[in-house]
């Protein structure tokens, strides 16, 4: 018997490996707050796993969950409006204190 076949290929064994360990319901709870990085972090914690392998392992999540994606990704939309609507009010109102106090 070859030995190529008594071992699965390491992209299948490591694919695999995300679905063994479900993420916990506290790591599914955050990601609802629209907390991502908090649920990667209690998943590295839980599941003893590095960065890379957590984050994989939420976005695999986050795949089977559309409905749950869906409001992630509206919520990321939602600050980068809000950050851009300050950043250009900051602007604006420097450039008004700038052009009073000239």
């Amino acid at each position: 018997m070859p030995r190529a076949s008594l071992h699965p290929p390491i992209v299948e064994t490591a694919q695999r490996s995300l679905f063994d360990q479900p993420i916990s319901d506290a790591a599914v709870a955050a990601l609802w707050q629209g907390q991502v990085t908090d649920a990667i972090t209690l998943v590295r914690k839980e599941q003893h796993v590095d960065l890379k392998e957590a984050k994989a392992s939420v976005d695999a999540y986050l795949q089977s969950q559309p409905a749950l994606q869906r409001r992630i990704e509206q919520d990321q939309s939602d600050a980068r409006t809000g950050l851009f609507r300050w950043a250009v009010f900051l602007l604006i109102g420097g450039a008004g204190l700038l052009y009073f106090l000239t």
